[in-house]
């Protein structure tokens, strides 16, 4: 039966064993007082280990094999960090080990006393082509358990989110303005088009914005011209033809070069989202506001955050366009609750936690927990399928923590680092 070494580290470190009577190979008695901390760094798989052979009290430190030969393999033998390995841990025995300094360690042999339907459950779930490995089993997950993985999965999303924002802070040169503002830009762009608006954002400076908030008109150039979308020669209507030659000059006074149009995406949206729509709504709000990363130190309330982005003072053309020179029927060009929320949620916490960390105040993480937990549950295809598993998405800390496990875990089979995960696994648990 193939598995990995990992497989190995949980059922040590959780003892999924039959643990009761224990012998080393050579017949000894075993207790295991404490498993030991599992290490992530060069040396000895467990630290701290301490463990009664034959009424004997050690301390140290243990590695674990699939086949006690492997030691040799991994060359163990010539490297006197493990000197101080006081137990081998091994599915099968095929061979007698020895430490650097010559000795012979006692050696645990697993495969009699493990239960074979766990290393079975491990094989299937490695294999799985259901959506999420563990689909089969969610049911009968306790929900306390699911639970408690949910709040720890937020918290390591939210700190992924703050260590990016740390590499753009550095490049930005810590001018939380300017990161606030490319962050914003790229949130702007939702999941299709985010790069390209990033890009933009870059290539296109905050103080740029700021010199011309005055005039909307010539953010308007500004922007939808750095976006490579007024290089055509000629448009039929007025008011692309204005902006073009708007741009113009700005691109003349402050030697402007646009992006290639061909990074936008257009294809298969909604014309809703189409990013000519996105840029008319970011240079809506670029002409109404500014500060915004004050803004976000100071506001408290989900509805204060929300009226920052609702009513942006968007041009009458695009309550009629879509795409230049192309009428469509009237609609509404603003932006709608849930893309407002989804700002919230991908721009304003993520400001809130990574400046938190920044000067060292966990007062910003715990508000930007409280925007997630009053802000509804965000509404896309991964949420309706872990709804049809039984699971509830009543709130955003809720919806990103299931990204969180969906992208980080699921999609990459990485089970045996899932609290829920490791749940299906000690249900097969030997005594």
């Amino acid at each position: 039966m193939e598995f990995s070494e990992d497989v190995l580290h949980y059922i040590w470190k959780y003892r999924l064993y039959k643990h009761i009577n224990l012998t080393t190979k050579s017949g000894k008695p075993l207790i295991v007082l404490s498993p030991g901390i599992l290490n992530k760094n060069a040396g000895p798989d467990f630290e701290h280990s301490r463990l009664i052979i034959d009424k004997t009290e050690w301390a140290g430190t243990i590695e674990l094999h699939r086949r006690s030969s492997d030691w040799y393999v991994h060359q163990h033998q010539q490297d006197g960090a493990y000197n101080n390995v006081i137990l081998h841990v091994v599915y099968e025995h095929d061979k007698e080990i020895r430490l650097p300094d010559g000795t012979i360690p006692e050696t645990l042999e697993l495969k009699p006393i493990i239960n074979n339907e766990l290393l079975a459950k491990y094989n299937a779930l490695m294999q799985s082509t259901a959506w999420i490995p563990c689909q089969q089993y969610m049911p009968n997950i306790d929900s306390f358990i699911i639970e408690q993985w949910l709040e720890r999965l937020l918290t390591e999303r939210l700190q992924e989110k703050s260590d990016d924002l740390r590499k753009l802070l550095i490049e930005k040169k810590d001018d939380w303005e300017e990161v606030t503002y490319v962050l914003l830009a790229r949130n702007f762009g939702f999941k299709v088009n985010a790069m390209p608006f990033e890009l933009l954002a870059k290539n296109t400076p905050y103080k740029l914005i700021n010199k011309n908030r005055h005039q909307p008109k010539m953010i308007e150039a500004l922007l939808f011209g750095q976006a490579g979308l007024l290089e055509k020669d000629h448009f039929n209507d007025p008011y692309p033809n204005a902006l073009k030659q708007n741009y113009s000059y700005l691109q003349r006074q402050y030697s402007l070069t646009p992006l290639p149009v061909s990074v936008w995406k257009f294809l298969r949206m909604r014309p809703a989202n189409f990013p000519t729509i996105r840029l008319a709504q970011f240079a809506a709000w670029c002409a109404r506001e500014k500060h915004l990363f004050s803004k976000i130190l100071t506001l408290k309330s989900v509805e204060q955050f929300r009226c920052l982005f609702q009513e942006l003072p968007i041009h009458d053309y695009w309550c009629e366009h879509y795409i230049f020179d192309k009428i469509t029927k009237k609609h509404n060009p603003s932006l709608g609750l849930n893309s407002v929320d989804n700002i919230i949620v991908n721009t304003v916490v993520t400001i809130l936690v990574g400046y938190g960390k920044y000067v060292g105040k966990e007062t910003y993480l715990y508000r930007a927990i409280g925007l997630l937990e009053q802000l509804a549950g965000e509404r896309n295809r991964v949420m309706n399928q872990f709804e049809e598993l039984g699971l509830q998405v009543k709130t955003a800390a809720v919806s990103q923590a299931l990204l969180q496990l969906k992208h980080k875990y699921c999609d990459r089979y990485r089970c045996l680092d899932c609290g829920i995960g490791l749940q299906v696994f000690k249900q097969n648990r030997t005594l």
